[in-house]
């Protein structure tokens, strides 16, 4: 065994070397996200949303909402939505809980692992649209996208 001159300074020698990799990681975990094209279009995945608290009357709510976020979204310049759980560069998720008559919903924009926004709705489950459509207001403000002079055709069967 070492005398405790040499153990005090291998234990200072791996304490050094220990915060040189934690700087080294985070340095590598942190940086900043990708910058969004300035042209051409946006590929945005919309994740179903995680049910908090699932309610028998209001089966699939967390797909629901990521459906209809996604419809509106398209209304939009630039934005190819579309819902699912594959990985993209821009992606909406976040999670839902009904409680009661009450439905609170916490949203993320990420861009690849960083939150670009993130914004948290409450209200009546009469209200869940004027909250989707907040959602996409933020959204589309964010990402700096304009309503399409057109809209696309409508996917429902006439």
């Amino acid at each position: 065994m070492p005398p405790a001159d040499e153990q005090v300074w291998i234990l200072v020698g791996l304490a050094l070397l220990a915060a040189a990799l934690a700087v080294a990681v985070r340095g590598l975990l942190s940086g900043r996200p990708a910058p969004l094209p300035a042209e051409g279009a946006l590929r945005l995945m919309v994740r179903p949303l995680k049910e908090l608290k699932p309610d028998p009357n209001h089966l699939y709510l967390g797909s629901t909402i990521a459906r209809e976020l996604a419809a509106n979204l398209k209304r939009y310049e630039r934005l190819e939505p579309a819902v699912g759980d594959a990985r993209s560069g821009l992606a909406i998720e976040g999670a839902v809980r009904k409680t009661g008559p009450r439905v609170v919903m916490t949203i993320r924009l990420m861009n690849g692992r960083h939150t670009i926004w993130r914004g948290t709705y409450d209200g009546a489950i009469g209200d869940l649209s004027e909250m989707e459509k907040e959602i996409v207001a933020n959204v589309t403000r964010v990402l700096r996208v304009s309503p399409r002079k057109t809209q696309p055709p409508s996917t429902a069967a006439v």
